[in-house]
């Protein structure tokens, strides 16, 4: 139904080499259902208990799970025209 994951690697989201970047995705027909808030929940916790403090992520302005995020705790720390870098604190 869906996959999230998380790595410390030169990518959109990455904002420094302690904080790991995140990625996600959930098949469109389960979208809307709770399943990637869930997969987030989760991940935001296991890499609490790894001691993360914090995590990044980047998405596109127009992507659907801006709104998640935002939900989730995620604060906008930069942007360009087309994509947002969020991070969480753990």
């Amino acid at each position: 139904m869906g996959a999230i994951w998380v790595r410390i690697m030169n990518d959109y989201g990455h904002i420094d080499n302690d904080t790991p970047s995140l990625a996600m995705s959930v098949f469109q027909k389960y979208r809307g259902q709770g399943i990637g808030t869930s997969l987030l929940q989760q991940l935001l916790l296991v890499e609490k208990s790894f001691g993360y403090s914090k995590i990044s992520l980047s998405v596109q302005k127009n992507n659907y799970a801006v709104k998640m995020y935002k939900k989730a705790g995620f604060l906008v720390v930069d942007e360009n025209s087309e994509e947002y870098i969020m991070t969480i604190n753990l």
